[in-house]
């Protein structure tokens, strides 16, 4: 009997034993650790506040001010990007149905994740031009009704976590700043991730695409990206998420590599970068400026060195799983997501941690091993600033000092020492110390974007002002929460202070008197705009329509006041 009892232990602790091990990572939890060490000068001047610091925007917030609001549905904001590629080619794009973001519940097979990266910079012709290679990713989950956003603040020195919420038809979606240490539970270096080859969970692989097609019933592009896709479509996703860490790292090693009073040590990792990037078959890593550099680093170098992230993720096989007797034996211990559970939204943190735990290696919560400890012997600085500067700045650097690297070597250290002081690395401030002059460029200035909003924030709850739920059905979608300050002129914390914004804008009567303007020269400034879904369900209402629009009308008071 007794040996019976303790076979029977022994077995079921082998069984046991044999459970596939989990994660047991809580992301409410990891949220509250893990911000950068107060000590380093980084910490000091690149902000880890949710919202960018005063006077700084995400590139994504000066993409959607240009071109006066956030585009509906997807496929026009995708068309946005390709729209600024000088070739006018499609973005870097793959979808993923069983994947691992806060949404991965929301995402399936029929509405799988679709993700976006921009590939390109454009050249500098009357002014600087954007360089959003490796600085701009999007990803969209129909089913949440969300993007994700992560774009380069490039006067702040670091990624923006971003959420457009509310992103459906007939909704009125808002574009707001996240939880930033949500994001960085998983994104641990602050900037983007992806998964590492053969990127099983992509479209790139003929399994997942196929799965993709059965269940959508058809072969049509989702979301404007082909169901199947190269691999080479997830490779390069791969190397601009590993372009765009790299770009944090390089901003630690200008700072915290050189120090709080390291001036010599930046203008020196200048002007080797400019040399390298101007040759790099003749960069010399081991002759006596690089030395010099080194000198200079030793003396503030953290002691802990500087760590290079883990930008990629294990590759993971969400069908493969599922397949034989590892299948199987999985199986056992983990019960499927069912449709539709799980977060919701970025914020419904609880849901997300109630949904079954990857494996510990698989878990993007899981902390990372970095891919390499920086030293003051390593000069990777010099390699990142180069990259951060593109092929037109360098040969508008080399027209401008006649080819010559010695000449502009000399330019570098005829800069004023306040150009070298402990603040974020700008492209755009260098290239026009450089260059001589003011430069134009489109996305530094934020004095004519609204004011930076939040998550978490509940939205405007309308009881008493009636006629705010028409301009709500009609009009808040583009004027309110629009980054651009002159298109957001339906913004206010409570309905008199949108009500009291909506009276000040006399023009909204004209733009809604179709009777009058209808056939003329002013009908492409009509409201709502003739291509929008809101023109297309005022049209459809009918009567309602027409009444909704007399009662825009009647809110707004006329010229005379009678």
């Amino acid at each position: 009997m007794l040996w019976g009892l303790v076979l029977a232990a022994l077995a079921a602790g082998a069984w046991y034993g044999l459970k596939p091990a989990t994660s047991s990572a809580d992301i409410t939890e990891l949220a509250r650790e893990g911000r950068p060490d107060p000590a380093m000068v980084s910490a000091q001047v690149i902000s880890q506040e949710d919202l960018p610091p005063a006077g700084t925007r995400s590139l994504f917030d000066h993409l959607i001010t240009q071109h006066d609001g956030l585009p509906y549905p997807f496929e026009k904001l995708v068309k946005l990007v390709q729209a600024q590629h000088p070739d006018g080619q499609l973005p870097v794009a793959v979808l993923i149905p069983n994947g691992r973001s806060l949404l991965k519940a929301q995402a399936t097979n029929a509405h799988p994740r679709a993700l976006i990266a921009a590939d390109f910079e454009l050249a500098n012709k009357t002014g600087l031009a954007m360089t959003p290679r490796g600085q701009l990713f999007m990803g969209f989950v129909e089913k949440a009704n969300e993007i994700e956003v992560l774009s380069y603040n490039e006067a702040a020195g670091r990624f923006e976590f971003q959420l457009v919420q509310n992103y459906c038809a007939g909704c009125v979606p808002r574009i707001v700043y996240a939880r930033r240490a949500i994001c960085t539970t998983c994104h641990q270096g602050g900037g983007p991730i992806f998964p590492q080859r053969p990127w099983n969970e992509t479209n790139g692989q003929q399994d997942t695409a196929g799965a993709i097609a059965a269940a959508r019933g058809n072969a049509h592009p989702y979301m404007s990206i082909p169901l199947q896709q190269p691999l080479a479509m997830p490779e390069r996703f791969d190397q601009l998420t590993d372009q765009g860490s790299f770009i944090n790292v390089t901003q630690r090693l200008w700072l915290d590599g050189c120090g709080a009073d390291g001036n010599d040590c930046r203008r020196l990792m200048l002007k080797l970068a400019l040399h390298y990037a101007d040759s790099p078959g003749s960069f010399d890593a081991a002759g006596v400026d690089a030395q010099r550099l080194r000198e200079l680093q030793r003396r503030h170098f953290p002691k802990t060195g500087i760590a290079v992230p883990e930008s990629d993720l294990p590759n993971r096989d969400p069908l493969g799983e599922r397949r034989g007797l590892k299948g199987w034996w999985q199986g056992l211990w983990t019960r499927e997501i069912k449709p539709g559970e799980g977060a919701r939204d970025n914020e419904d943190l609880a849901a997300f941690d109630k949904l079954p735990k990857l494996p510990v290696r698989l878990d993007p919560l899981t902390p990372r091993v970095p891919k390499q400890v920086l030293t003051a012997e390593d000069i990777d600085g010099v390699y990142g600033l180069a990259a951060l500067f593109s092929e037109s700045d360098l040969r508008g650097l080399g027209e401008g000092s006649g080819f010559d690297i010695r000449r502009l070597a000399a330019k570098v250290d005829a800069l004023p020492d306040s150009h070298f002081a402990a603040r974020p690395f700008v492209r755009v401030h260098f290239m026009r110390a450089l260059l001589g002059r003011e430069a134009e460029y489109c996305c530094l200035n934020t004095v004519e974007m609204s004011p930076p909003v939040v998550s978490g924030l509940p939205p405007l709850k309308i009881v008493k002002q009636g006629v705010l739920h028409d301009f709500e059905r009609y009009c808040f979608a583009c004027h309110r929460g629009n980054p651009a300050l002159r298109l957001d002129f339906m913004a206010g914390a409570s309905e008199d202070a949108v009500l009291e914004n909506i009276r000040g804008k006399t023009l909204i009567r004209d733009v809604l008197d179709w009777e009058r303007y209808e056939g003329t020269d002013k009908a492409a400034a009509l409201m709502p705009p003739r291509d929008s879904l809101q023109y297309q369900a005022m049209k459809q209402a009918g009567a309602e329509g027409e009444r909704a629009r007399a009662a825009m009308r009647g809110a707004v008071p006329g010229l005379f006041g009678f």
